[in-house]
């Protein structure tokens, strides 16, 4: 279940990080002008669509690599 987890987690944040770029890509071929815009990283829509994305999958992924089994080296 751990290594499940993990990789969901991975598996979103990675998404959230792509759908920025992509937004960004899409905002940017609007433009007319001969300036290349750059990606806000700190800015009310790159909180909501990647902020808090990022950091929920961040999140999972830390869950499932706290569940990771444990070896018992202890035990007999």
């Amino acid at each position: 279940m751990g290594i499940v987890l993990m990789v969901l987690g991975a598996a979103v944040s990675l998404g959230a990080l792509a759908f920025w770029v992509y937004l960004n890509a899409m905002a940017a071929a609007w433009h007319t002008s001969n300036t290349t815009p750059s990606i806000q990283w700190l800015t009310e829509e790159a909180f909501t669509f990647f902020w808090l994305p990022f950091a929920a999958g961040l999140a999972i992924a830390f869950t499932g690599w706290k569940r990771r089994p444990r070896s018992r080296q202890g035990s007999s």
